[in-house]
Order: C-alpha cells, then structure tokens, then sequence
C-alpha cells in the first residue's frame, strides 16, 4: 500500500470515527435529555451537524399532514445563532420540495439552485432567501409516513456531499427523530395523566357536592378545561322546548374575551346546519379551523366568522332518546387541533356535568316534594311517622314532631307520649297490624304535650314489607282532631238542643190531641171508679164484677200512663240513646199518640207493617222524625 492510499485510507478511518462518535454523542445526550431540555438539546444537535458536514445552515421541520403543512421546528446556522425566517411554513416556502420529499418520501439532492429548472423557481427564490446556493434534504418517515424534513444548506456550490453523506444524514435524522417521538408520546402521556386528573377531581368534587353547589363546581371545571385547551369559551347548553333553541346555563372564559350571555340562543336560525348536525341528528362536531365548514353550512360560516370563532368542539349528550345537553368548546384567539383523545377525554367531562345535573335535578324535585309535603302536612295538622320494628327507631316528619311536642327517636319514646290508660288499646291494635288482622289500622287516642296538655290525635298506620335482613315496618299517620273533635261533641249539643226544641214545638202543636188520647182512659177510669162505688154502697157488688172493673181501671191507667211515658221521652233532654227496637211497634205507638190529631183533621190511614224487624235506633228521635213526617203530611193535604 502507497503512502498516499495510506493517507487516504487513515482519513476515512478518521472520518468514519468521527460520524460514530457524533451519533454516539447526540443519541446519549437526546437519551438522556428530560422533556423540558430536550428543545435545546435537539438545537444543539442540529447545530453540530451542520458543523460536522460543513455547511452554513440546517433545518429540522414538522409534517403536518392534516393540514399540508410543513412546520419548522428548528432552524440554525453555522456559529450558534438561530436563522430568521418569514414564515414558519416550509410547505408555503418550498411547494416543489414539498411534493417531492414529503408527498413522495425522496431524498432532494441540489448541488447548484442555477441548475433547478424555471418551474421551480418558488423554490429556488426561497433558498435564496435562506441563503444558500446548495442544499439536501431528507425524509425520516414511521409506518411509511413522512413526519420530519432534515435539511443542511451551503453558501457555495457542489459542497461535495456524496450518498455516504445523505445515509449518515439520514441516521443523524433517525435519532433526532427517535427523540421528538418519545417527547410527543410523553407529553400526550403527560396530557392525558393531567386531564385524567382533571376529570377525576371534578368528580370527587361533584361527588361531595350538594345540590346548590353543583353549578359553581361545573363552571369551576370548564375553567380546567380552558386551562387545558388553551380555548377561551367553554360553555354548557341545555335543550328547551322551543325547537332550535338552547339555553346556556354554564360558561367560564378567558380573560380578555367577551362572553356570551346566559339565555336561550336562537341557534338553529343561527347556525342551521351545526345545529341538525349536534342536536337533530346527535353526532359530535368539531372543526380546527372554521373554513373547514362545508360550503353547505354558509349560514354557520357567516355567523362564526362574524363571532370570531376560529376553532370549535360541539359534543351532544343524549338522554331518553333525545339531545338534553350540549358541550361547546370553542377558540377565538388561535387553532385548536381536536385529536381523537383530547375529545374523547372533554366527551367524558361533560358526561361527568350530565351525571352531576341529573343528580341535581333529582335532588330539586326532592327538595320541592319534601316542601310541599311539609307544608301540605302542616296545613292540615297531619304528620307521618315510621317504626322500624327490628331496630326500634322511629322516623316522625316535623309536623309529627309538633303535635308530639318533641321529637320521639324511639318506639318507647313515641309511647310516652299516649296517656297510660290507653297504651293498652294502642299496643293491641299495633301487634294486630304486624299480624296482619287486619294488616291497617285506625284508632283515636290521647296524646300529652311536653307541658302536659292533652290532644286528642287519629292514628292511621299500616305495616309494610322490608327487606330481608330488615324486618318489618310500619308506616302510619298522626292528625291533631282536637280542634274537630271539640266541634263535633259541640255540634252533637247544639243537634241534641235542637231535637229537644223540635220535640217540644210538636208536642205544643199535639197538645188538643194528647188531651183527648188523657181523656179517654181517664173518663173511662172515672166511669169504672163511680159504677163500683154506687153498687159498693148498694151492696150489690159482685166479687166477680167487682175485679172486672178493677181490671178495667188498671188498663185505663196504663193506657194513660202509656201516653206520659211517650211525653215524657219526647220531651226529656239527654243524649243519644241507641237501642234495639222494633220497628213495627215504634210505628204503632206514634200512630197512637197522632190518632185524635189524625181524625180531628179527617184524615185516615192505613198500616201496613211487618210482623218482625228490629233496630237499632234512639227511640226519641225516630219517634220525632215520624211526627215530622205525618204533621208535614196533614199540613200538606190542607194546603
């Protein structure tokens, strides 16, 4: 081997060690770089490249397929100092680069920009413009996929790069792009651990919350959610029955932006198309930019446009077949790319609102039950109660608690309050209303007050099946009747009065009558009384006729004292008397007292009874509604 071929030979092996020692170096310090360093270290990196393969300029972009786009990430020159650009858009820079390296995945040689051909001179003017009169770029792709563009560029022609240069350049590019990718994964593993965060505190919170918290704490995580996004409105929408309407019922904000007021918005005149879309047809919608719309929805774009809305997240909630909520995340100030996780992710936020507002609605109802309950209970003075048998707890509502005069926590408490003397009679119906003989109850007792005064309560209470392993209940009711039962033995008084006062005008009216009815069995004892006496002194009174017409007088006098009797009973004041009667004969008797009423005004009459039936009445009072009848009958006949 000559000593040139041996100089030759040494160089590339200088050469060769080198390049590995460069790889070696870069891929430990990129290895090695935490998330938040690794931004400078690729700079670094990309710095000594360009000093390793001698040229003045290097540039590391970003494919953005979504949007063919090419972003640059990095861009530096020989000596450290980063390199200005117009323009962060390669793709806009250089379009026929753009086709070649990221649409077709080729590697771009260019030794001179004179020898590109005119068609490209978009591109020769933008190296130009980076000053530089060689360039070559590479793709790193993943998955047959172009997602970075590694450039070097010189200030002279034909730098003299070979293809042993563009495959060291291309590993170079490998590990730069081996780096970024970790970066990206750890920061969405980092976003997707933080608003996992986020979406289990939120319901911690609204787990905690109570009913009139849950619209602080909504509002409070859509706050998290801007934070997140980086969006400036976050608001929550509920469907009314105006179709087309929604009202908005939460919303948090940026600074700096003006929000939208809390009303029900027009939408589906504003925005007819988004609108069939997220609430008719209940898809989810989102758009990054809003020229994305289709030309169809050129109302929506007009009024986003004129709202200023750049980028929007639109995710309905469906309940019982139909839209309730809708959850809107929207960007006035910048781009927002919706990634598949990130709306999965707000998706189930507003999954945790719809839950929580639910819960919320229930808890209303609720409340406003338990209102009416209670004042429906207090209106009528009417309490419920429950008594778990097996553990001997008792549940009283307020009212209960009130006509108790405390609060009875117990079984052994809630009889303390019912007066010894009728403990016995409450027990006895209690244990046959958990025996099932019958299975509801119904009893009127007294109750003492915590001062002592008495009330006089109706107890209505039933059992009621519980679970396995909690035994029987009873469910009851307690109502104060003190105020009732005080009228009514009033109106008892007041009825008896009345009766007594109709039994005495209808005997004033039957006055003539019951004299004639005295009459009669007077005048007949009379007669008998003298006829004994004259044939007494005449001593010609048989022992026979003698007793006959004693038999006589006895019967006259029970006749007659028959009729006081009936009087009297008419005309006594006592209370109500029920007795078993028969019925047939009660009619006679009456019969028998209205007979010279009966023939004084000509009337006649007929009876026609059966031979049996009984009663039970209070004689008096059926007596005086027959005198009733029969008077407003003659008074009728002589009208």
């Amino acid at each position: 081997m000559g000593a040139e071929e041996q100089v030759r030979t040494n160089a590339a092996f200088a050469d060769n060690f080198s390049f590995l020692a460069l790889a070696s170096a870069l891929s430990s310090s990129l290895v090695r770089a935490q998330s938040a360093e690794l931004d400078e270290q690729v700079r670094n990196a990309l710095q000594r490249i360009v000093e390793f393969f001698d040229a003045d300029r290097g540039i590391l972009c970003v494919v953005a397929h979504a949007d063919r786009r090419v972003l640059i990430r990095d861009c530096v020159q020989r000596g450290g100092a980063d390199l200005p650009l117009s323009t962060p858009d390669a793709g806009a820079i250089f379009p026929w680069l753009f086709d070649e390296v990221v649409v077709g995945g080729r590697v771009v040689s260019i030794p001179s920009i004179d020898r590109l051909p005119p068609a490209v001179a978009l591109d020769r003017a933008g190296l130009c413009g980076w000053q530089v009169r060689s360039a070559q770029f590479v793709p790193i792709s993943h998955a047959g996929v172009v997602e970075f563009v590694l450039g070097l560029g010189c200030s002279c022609d034909d730098p003299g790069w070979t293809d042993e240069t563009i495959g060291r350049l291309c590993l170079l590019g490998e590990t730069l792009a081996g780096a970024l990718r970790h970066q990206v994964l750890e920061e969405k593993q980092v976003d997707s651990l933080r608003f996992e965060r986020v979406i289990a505190d939120a319901c911690a919170r609204f787990a905690g919350a109570w009913s009139d918290q849950i619209d602080e704490e909504i509002e409070r995580a859509l706050k998290e959610v801007l934070d997140f996004t980086g969006a400036d409105q976050a608001g929550f929408f509920a469907t009314v029955d105006t179709p087309g309407h929604l009202r908005l019922t939460h919303l948090n904000h940026a600074e700096g932006i003006v929000p939208a007021e809390k009303q029900v918005i027009p939408y589906g005149r504003a925005c007819p198309w988004l609108y069939d879309i997220v609430v008719n047809q209940r898809r989810l919608y989102c758009f990054h930019r809003w020229d994305e719309i289709p030309i169809e929805a050129e109302v929506d774009r007009r009024y986003l446009e004129m709202k200023g809305t750049r980028s929007g997240l639109y995710v309905p909630y469906v309940v019982g077949g139909v839209v309730r909520h809708v959850f809107a995340v929207i960007s006035n100030t910048g781009e927002i790319r919706w990634s598949p996780v990130l709306v999965e992710r707000i998706q189930a936020l507003g999954g945790v609102f719809v839950s929580a507002l639910a819960r919320k609605s229930v808890f209303d109802a609720l409340r406003r039950s338990e209102e009416g309950l209670r004042e429906a209970q207090r209106i009528a003075g009417l309490g419920s109660w429950e008594w778990d048998v097996q553990t001997d707890a008792v549940w009283t509502s307020p009212q209960t608690d009130l006509i108790l005069g405390s609060k009875a926590r117990s079984f052994k408490t809630f009889m303390e309050r019912v007066p010894e003397d009728e403990r016995a009679v409450l027990t006895q119906a209690l244990e046959a209303c958990l025996s099932g003989t019958p299975a509801r109850q119904r009893i009127q007792h007294r109750i003492l007050g915590a001062g002592g005064e008495e009330r006089i309560v109706e107890n209505h209470f039933e059992r009621v099946a519980g679970g396995p392993a909690s035994g029987p209940r009873v469910f009851g009711t307690l109502q104060d009747i003190t105020l009732r039962r005080r009228d009514e033995l009033e109106l008892e008084s007041l009825r008896a009065q009345r009766w007594h006062a109709d039994r005495v005008a209808q005997i004033a009216v039957m006055t003539s009558s019951l004299a004639h009815e005295l009459s009669q069995p007077l005048t007949a004892i009379l007669s008998n009384a003298q006829a004994g006496l004259r044939m007494l002194r005449a001593g010609a009174l048989p022992a026979e006729e003698g007793e006959a017409i004693l038999e006589d007088i006895v019967a006259d006098d029970k006749r007659a004292a028959q009729v006081i009797e009936s009087l009297r009973a008419m005309l006594r004041r006592r209370p109500t008397e029920r007795q078993r009667v028969e019925i047939a004969q009660l009619v006679r008797d009456v019969m028998g007292l209205m007979h010279s009423e009966l023939v004084m005004n000509d009337v006649r009459f007929e009876l026609d009874l059966l031979a049996e039936g009984c009663i039970e009445v209070d004689r008096a009072q059926i007596q005086q509604v027959l005198i009733n009848l029969i008077m407003n009958g003659i008074e009728a006949m002589h009208c």
